[in-house]
């Protein structure tokens, strides 16, 4: 009798990395370090599975700034392969470098990421049109099925979903909705100062952001909540596009530097 499935996050991220041959690890490319899971990556290297990153949103950020990710996590020991899930760029050579790394096959593929990462995207692409549902492998429950991609590839149709608990890199990562936050403020000043440091000409502060868009409370006062949900969103939807490596920097430190505090 099938095992009834796990509703504990990790627990079933775990199991993934436990029945499938090759792992891949999704990162959102505009911040690689921060989406990044260094203790599952102990885990797999631990239990010497092999592991792929995939640097997904890939057209959101500058080429040399995926290059760059590409150099220091290669260093650590990783294949790396840029996609993007929107453009549809990159599957093939996922393909090919799960091939180069694959103990045996027919091969068997697990995914694991933070939310909105781009795990479920990144599936779809790698199913197409033709991939052919098996049946559920001994301890997954229906919903939790195995699909054909190749006659050399399965890959378990279930991402392993990481829970993040703080909700300003969770904003910033595009896996929380900042209509949910209780202070969007917070965020939304992180993003502004890193966008203003980049490019003079946008707003350094929350306050004139929302008074360039309009953003008016009586009396004229800026709002504030209204403009962080404003810039949240539109970054979340990749309406704000990074233009240099710099900038990407200068966000990512801003970042660290209040999860430190």
């Amino acid at each position: 009798m099938p095992r009834r499935k796990t509703k504990n996050p990790e627990k079933r991220v775990l199991k993934i990395i436990r029945d499938a041959d090759v792992i891949l690890e999704v990162l959102d490319a505009r911040f690689p370090d921060l989406t990044r899971l260094p203790d599952y990556e102990a885990l797999i290297r631990k239990i010497g599975k092999p592991l792929i990153i995939v640097l997904n949103k890939a057209d959101l950020v500058p080429k040399e700034w995926a290059e760059d990710w590409k150099r220091i996590l290669e260093r650590k020991g990783f294949p790396v392969v840029f996609v993007s899930s929107k453009m549809r760029w990159g599957t093939r050579i996922l393909r090919n470098t799960i091939k180069e790394v694959a103990p045996k096959f027919p091969v068997l593929v697990g995914v694991i990421g933070y939310a909105n990462v781009g795990k479920s995207s990144l599936i779809n692409i790698l199913k197409g049109k033709t991939a052919a549902q098996v049946a559920p492998i001994p301890g997954w429950t229906k919903g939790e099925q195995i699909v054909r991609i190749s006659r050399k590839i399965y890959l378990i149709d279930t991402p392993g979903i990481i829970p993040m608990r703080d909700p300003t890199k969770l904003v910033l990562i595009g896996s929380y909705d900042p209509n949910r936050m209780e202070d969007p403020e917070l965020a939304a000043e992180i993003l502004v100062r890193a966008l203003h440091a980049m490019d003079p000409g946008f707003p350094p502060t929350l306050e004139e952001y929302a008074s360039q868009k309009n953003f008016l409370q009586k009396g004229g006062v800026p709002d504030t909540h209204r403009a962080a949900i404003d810039i949240l969103t539109k970054w979340q939807k990749g309406k704000i596009v990074p233009k240099s490596t710099d900038w990407l920097k200068k966000l990512e430190a801003e970042v660290k530097e209040k999860s430190e505090d």
